[in-house]
């Protein structure tokens, strides 16, 4: 009989993760989105209702449950469960909060001597104004909103963000050296004592082409990031994963799950950290896990039950590259607005859908306002497979569709 998974989540990422799951699980989805219904049972529930979801994961026999979205990690479900003696792969809320606020996770940085960009934190206007006149442009500007960083290249742009950061109640912000070079993100499976690498990549943040545009989630990914050598690997893991891992064990509490790191590589190869990721994201999910070559329910019950450390010694890894890129929708308003040509599409692309995707009463996908998909390609190279990906982007339509055109495309010696 096969294993039964509770996914918990509607974006990219989880569809990413119940579709390579439901290779070999029986997958349920809470709440999923349309898509996801080609492979798994979607319900109706609440992501925040944890009790309902609880009772859920009870009375179907349900062996795992991952939370990934974020609210439903917020409810503390992680202890529900475990206090009912039931299987969950995620990290305790405590820990979580550690990670995922960036004030924090930047002071944990700087008191283990992490590379990490100078920064100041301030709560008043003044002292941040002050502190930026002695920045040299351009510089970042953060709050802890999800995708608020802001690149800025003038003081004066500078007062108009801190005037409109500020106008919110116990509004407080961090500015942030910008530092240059390759982007980079490693992700590592943990028990909360042991940690193995899971995969790395490059996220292409900014909206428009050659790094021009606005800061986003994601504009796409490709991996495993080409400028990240094996000594890099082995540095992050040894100066920062662990580390990090020690630290909330001693202080918070043990982390458990997935750990990720992102950051840049200079032009001289040193590595700066920006921050954590507590899940793999939306532009890179799919092209990370493709590319595990290995049993995912396994790898997690492992962690779960703590034989992660007897058990397991490394993550196989397939040769190959992935390249992702992220379809958005641009239009202003929803409307009727069908994806056509879906079928064109090689069998072996992978499709991860967001909840920017419904089916219209003929079962047609149509695309919403934001990110729609990220479509994934795989090859014995990156630029072959960032080749792949884009041809397989040209068979896509619908109105208001947007994305990057240079995903991996100069990355000709991988």
């Amino acid at each position: 009989m096969k294993k039964r998974v509770l996914i918990i989540g509607n974006s990219a990422k989880e569809y990413a993760l119940a579709k390579k799951m439901s290779e070999t699980c029986e997958v349920y989805a809470v709440p999923g989105n349309d898509a996801m219904k080609e492979f798994a049972t979607c319900q109706d529930i609440r992501e925040t209702s944890s009790r309902e979801l609880l009772e859920f994961a009870l009375e179907n026999g349900i062996d795992i449950t991952i939370p990934v979205s974020e609210q439903s990690l917020q409810t503390d479900i992680v202890k529900l469960f475990t206090k009912h003696n039931l299987q969950i792969f995620a990290p305790d809320v405590k820990t979580l909060e550690y990670i995922n606020d960036k004030f924090t996770s930047k002071k944990i940085m700087y008191k283990l001597g992490i590379p990490t960009p100078k920064f100041g934190i301030f709560e008043k206007q003044n002292a941040a104004s002050d502190y930026i006149k002695g920045m040299k442009p351009p510089f970042v500007l953060k709050t802890n909103s999800p995708s608020s960083a802001v690149i800025l290249t003038s003081l004066q742009s500078a007062k108009s963000i801190l005037d409109s950061i500020f106008t919110e109640q116990d509004s407080a912000v961090l500015a942030e050296e910008y530092i240059y070079g390759t982007p980079f993100c490693l992700y590592a499976i943990t028990d909360g004592y042991n940690a193995l690498p899971i995969g790395s990549s490059i996220i292409y943040r900014h909206s428009l082409d050659g790094e021009g545009g606005q800061l986003t989630s994601g504009m796409g990914a490709c991996s495993p990031n080409y400028k990240l050598s094996f000594e890099d690997e082995k540095y992050l893991m040894n100066s920062v994963i662990y580390p990090t891992l020690d630290y909330l064990e001693r202080n918070i509490a043990t982390y458990m799950g997935i750990l990720g790191i992102n950051g840049i590589i200079t032009s001289d190869g040193k590595l700066q950290i920006l921050g954590y990721e507590n899940f793999m994201q939306n532009a890179d999910c799919a092209g990370i896990l493709e590319l595990i070559d290995m049993d995912l329910y396994s790898l997690f019950e492992s962690c779960i039950v703590g034989s992660f450390s007897d058990e397991i010694s490394y993550i196989d890894q397939k040769d190959l590259y992935a390249t992702s890129v992220a379809l958005n929708c641009v239009m202003a308003k929803e409307s009727e607005n069908v994806i056509q040509s879906l079928d064109n599409l090689d069998e072996n692309t992978l499709v991860s859908y967001t909840n920017n995707v419904c089916k219209n009463k003929y079962l047609e996908l149509e695309a919403k306002p934001g990110t729609v998909m990220v479509i994934t390609a795989l090859a014995g190279t990156l630029s072959a497979s960032s080749k792949k990906a884009y041809e397989e982007v040209k068979e896509i339509s619908f109105k208001g569709m947007k994305y990057r055109h240079d995903i991996g495309k100069y990355a000709d010696r991988c």
